[in-house]
């Protein structure tokens, strides 16, 4: 890359006033654009850190959201799984039949299955 010296020292002497004008106007243009490139940067950097943002809003909402269900749905299946070993225990096949049912409901529900009414939020 040539240095500054070098440049000017290809210049030429004498430079008519429309020349110079209009290489005004070409560094006027220039500049301009040169803002214009430093303001889509800084808009895509503000919209980039408001998308991260908002991406890591929702990743915290859902991380909470599933533990908090799947906590619920584990505590739902252990009084199943103890209705199921109180028949077990007792040898009442009703007890067991209505914890294995009810284990089988819960297993085959879906916590997921309102995914479409979460996107809304």
């Amino acid at each position: 890359m040539e240095d500054a010296f070098s440049l000017f020292s290809r210049l030429p002497n004498t430079i008519s006033r429309n020349e110079a004008e209009q290489a005004l106007g070409l560094l006027s243009e220039f500049k301009q654009e040169i803002e214009l490139t430093k303001r889509d940067k800084a808009k895509a950097a503000a919209l980039k850190e408001i998308a991260l943002a908002e991406i890591s809003k929702k990743y915290d909402f859902y991380e909470k959201l599933f533990a908090a269900v799947f906590a619920e749905r584990r505590e739902v299946a252990q009084e199943f799984f103890k209705v199921i070993d109180q028949g077990l225990r007792e040898k009442n096949n009703d007890l067991v039949l209505i914890g294995l049912s009810n284990l089988s409901g819960l297993v085959a529900s879906s916590p997921l299955s309102d995914l479409r009414q979460l996107k809304k939020l």
